[in-house]
């Protein structure tokens, strides 16, 4: 569909969960022709808990799945929080590639939604923005620094959230990270866009990964009520009836890298059908 995408070197960071948006946007870069280099933390990763809501990733597993559809594709962990191992990443995407093409600043986490103010610890409030606005940062930042150096007119993608557009109660910290995500978006954008760099944010809805169903699993055990009666709950509140797969959102980030939105800058797009609409 994007044939300009072939022979192009994206990194997908957030890319080892299994239904995620990070795994299907990688294979989706792959299957237009594109070099992909995904990211994430790994077991050996010290110091850092790998799991979200006790979801593992596996870069392998990822990296494995886009090879065996004869997709190019490397794995190398990394904690995006940490600017030293996002130097060191982007320095062997450059040795191994020699160019970079476009980065999908994907990696995310969240916490608890039943954390309420009053329970909310600093702990969990700065790692949460320490991944998701700091990370964030620091992977658009490293990006577009090779990509100047190799005058390459390429792409930043961020994911915000519908959180990035309205306040909850039930996940603060989370939420304020997402609104830093599109501040940081827009900014971005104004600060790149004469080396010809476009940054643009997505920011999708309740997404149907395994993500959800943890925090489904979770608001059982709360509640007692069964997770169909949840899912099919969250489902009916989307005005266009069902929840965001993983490839509605991959569908716009890849066309976000494309030559298609060519004139598209600091835009912040919502896939979401239709929530916060009605």
């Amino acid at each position: 569909m994007y044939p300009e995408l072939n022979g192009k070197v994206v990194i997908v960071t957030g890319a080892g969960r299994p239904r995620g948006i990070g795994r299907q946007t990688a294979a989706r870069f792959a299957a237009e022709g594109a070099s992909v280099v995904v990211v994430d933390l790994t077991n050996d990763s010290t110091g850092v808990d790998t799991e979200v809501l006790g979801i593992p990733p596996d870069l392998g597993a990822t990296a494995a799945s886009i090879r065996a559809a004869g997709g190019t594709c490397e794995a190398m962990p990394a904690d995006v929080s940490d600017s030293t191992q996002v130097n060191v990443l982007l320095d062997r995407v450059i040795e191994r590639f020699g160019r970079l093409d476009a980065m999908v600043c994907n990696a995310a986490v969240t916490h608890d939604h039943g954390m309420s103010v009053a329970n909310l610890d600093a702990e969990t409030f700065n790692r949460v923005l320490s991944v998701n606005i700091t990370g964030t940062f620091l992977c658009a930042q490293a990006a577009a620094a090779r990509m100047i150096e190799s005058g390459v007119h390429g792409s930043i993608i961020t994911i915000g959230s519908r959180a990035s557009r309205r306040g909850n109660p039930n996940i603060i910290a989370y939420s304020a990270s997402k609104f830093g995500v599109l501040g940081l978006s827009q900014s971005l954008a104004l600060a790149l866009a004469g080396a010809g760099i476009r940054v643009n944010c997505v920011c999708p809805g309740a997404v149907d990964t395994d993500m959800a169903d943890a925090e489904f699993a979770i608001a059982q055990e709360r509640t007692g009520e069964p997770v169909d009666a949840l899912r099919e709950r969250a489902a009916s509140a989307v005005p266009l009836g069902r929840l965001t797969t993983a490839e509605d959102l991959s569908n716009c980030i890849v066309w976000l890298a494309s030559d298609q939105s060519a004139h598209m800058t600091g835009q912040a797009i919502n896939v979401n059908g239709g929530t916060w609409l009605s």
